[in-house]
């Protein structure tokens, strides 16, 4: 019996790898914010442009499923750190300046002055283009989790909402999260560097956001705990 079920939830679990999982998905447009910048940095810095006055509509879905699309107007927060990896040619003098990504984020519910979201982020990549000497007016931020040391984790303290897959407390992933930055300045296109090239002068741009939490769906949770028993009884029986 016990290698029966364990071959019924080998193969279960091989046929469960293709099942979708559900997840919330986040966003929010740079238009949202009518105020101020989205973004500001110098040096090995990137974080919110105005503190107290970055007010975004962050949006919340239920991965594009039938509820209605949940909106909360939010204070945006964010501090990272940049470490420079490498410039690579592009040919005609243009280059991707490539730097390594770390931080944190927050939204803050205006409703309650309380977090709603927060986010811790690890090996992540911000990457841009330029000149030898200059990022263009474009980058993206970007993380997720994966096995080479990348890594997000979401915490959700708004309201339990079973039908957007989200419960107070930390949110189990995999997880992953992109910022746009367009419009990078500073005073005017462009931002120059140093010889670390890193910015050699305070800059400012538009940002926009998504991110997304997934969570295995009810039938490969419950073949994964199919899995276990079979494992447990069968180290049991020898």
């Amino acid at each position: 019996m016990s290698h029966r079920l364990l071959f019924l939830a080998g193969c279960g679990l091989v046929a469960g790898a293709a099942l979708p999982a559900h997840a919330a998905l986040f966003s929010f447009g740079s238009d949202n914010d009518s105020t101020s910048w989205t973004f500001s940095g110098s040096g090995a810095s990137v974080r919110d442009a105005n503190d107290s006055a970055d007010i975004f509509d962050l949006l919340v879905d239920d991965d594009n499923g039938p509820l209605p699309t949940l909106s909360y107007r939010a204070e945006f927060d964010a501090s990272f750190r940049l470490t420079f990896l490498a410039s690579v040619p592009l040919g005609n003098g243009s280059f991707i300046h490539n730097y390594s990504l770390s931080g944190t984020f927050s939204f803050i519910d205006l409703a309650t002055n309380m977090p709603l979201l927060t986010a811790t982020v690890d090996g992540g990549a911000f990457t841009t283009l330029g000149d030898q000497s200059n990022w263009f007016s474009t980058a993206t931020m970007q993380a997720n989790d994966n096995a080479f040391g990348g890594s997000v984790q979401y915490t959700w303290f708004g309201a339990s909402l079973p039908g957007y897959q989200l419960e107070p407390g930390q949110l189990f992933g995999p997880d992953d999260m992109a910022f746009t930055l367009s419009l990078l300045n500073a005073g005017g296109p462009g931002v120059a560097l140093g010889q670390d090239r890193l910015p050699a002068m305070t800059w400012n741009s538009e940002g926009s956001f998504s991110g997304s939490t997934a969570i295995p769906s009810p039938s490969a949770a419950g073949l994964v705990g199919l899995a276990g028993l079979a494992v447990a009884r069968r180290r049991r029986e020898n």
